[in-house]
Parts: structure tokens; C-alpha cells; sequence
């Protein structure tokens, strides 16, 4: 009997696999980064097809098979919106994620980490200029990397950075001793 999971995601990337099927990764709310596979997406008739887009929040159900993760059901709760600046944004951020964390674990500081800056690309009127160095910087803090007390890296407010001003070299720093410090 296969155990059947209900949890929050966001979806970070898609790949086709065989006719029909595609694989999703997935940093979720309870389970961390997972790689899915959903059965069937890519055809018309798919149920499952209109909610498994990237760059997606999604409410998700899978269960853990012997070989792979299935995605069973699924429904897009928000999606960045159509910016160039938006998407060039998430794409750099889920690049380095996909890099950096590695395996199944749950870490509900880097869920909601990663939940509040995929909220803050959401909302339309923000800038996105300094959103690359600053998580990029965040992100090395919370996976302990590099400890930091300049309050733009810890703080979880994502337009707290929109009122301060920000030293691009001290964040470009503090992800270069973060990159060194994790050997990638």
C-alpha cells in the first residue's frame, strides 16, 4: 500500500519524460525538494495538465512509489505574473536552488524563506533589480553557509530590502564565501 501525501509547493522546473509523462521539481512545503512525475500531463485530456505550471504555487498530493515520486492530484493556488523582469528574476533563484539543495528534507526555514520571495515576485509594482544578490545572499544564510548580522539578510521581509539601501559588493561577498564554503 502506498502512502498518499497532501502538502503546498512551489514548482521550480519541468522536463518531458517518455510520450506523455512529465517530471516536476518541487520544493515543498513538508517533504522539501522533491522530483515528481505526473503520469499522462502532456496530453489534452489531462486532468492534472492546467494546474502543473512552472513557476506555480500549487496545493499537491503524490504518493512515494518503489522508484519515483507520483503526483496524484494537483491545484495552482497563484503563478508569477508575465514580466520579463519577474521571470528573469525566479529562473536565476530556481537555478540556484536546483544547484544548492540537494534530497528530500523538510527545512521550514527555507520553505517559508523561499514561500516569501516567491510572494513578493507576485505582487506587481515591486522592482526586481536587487532581488538576484539579495537572495542569493539570503539563501546562503538560511543554509547556514555563512552567518551574516547585516539586517537586509536577515530579515524575512522581501520589501524591507525596497527601503534600505544596498551594498551590492557585501552580497556578492557573502554569496561568493557561501559558494566556497558549500564546495560547488
Amino acid at each position: 500500500m502506498y502512502n498518499l501525501h497532501h502538502t503546498e509547493g512551489i514548482i521550480l522546473s519541468a522536463s518531458d519524460f517518455g510520450e506523455a509523462d512529465r517530471i516536476y521539481n518541487i520544493y515543498t512545503k513538508d517533504f522539501g525538494k522533491i522530483s515528481a512525475l505526473a503520469k499522462g500531463v502532456r496530453l489534452e485530456k489531462s486532468k492534472l495538465r492546467h494546474h502543473l505550471n512552472p513557476r506555480s504555487l500549487i496545493r499537491l498530493s503524490f504518493v512515494e512509489g518503489k522508484e519515483f515520486v507520483r503526483l496524484i492530484d494537483a491545484e495552482e493556488i497563484m503563478s508569477l505574473p508575465a514580466r520579463e523582469d519577474v521571470f528573469s528574476s525566479f529562473a536565476k533563484s530556481r537555478a540556484l536552488i536546483d544547484r544548492i539543495v540537494r534530497g528530500q528534507e523538510k527545512d521550514s526555514n527555507l520553505w517559508y524563506f523561499l514561500y516569501g520571495a516567491f510572494l513578493y515576485l507576485c505582487r506587481a509594482g515591486y522592482s526586481t533589480n536587487d532581488f538576484e544578490p539579495i537572495f542569493k545572499a539570503r539563501l546562503m544564510h538560511r543554509l547556514g553557509y555563512v552567518a551574516s548580522d547585516s539586517e537586509i539578510i536577515v530579515a524575512n521581509d522581501w520589501t524591507y530590502a525596497q527601503k534600505q539601501p544596498t551594498d551590492l559588493n557585501q552580497l556578492h561577498k557573502i554569496y561568493s564565501d557561501g559558494l566556497s564554503a558549500s564546495q560547488l
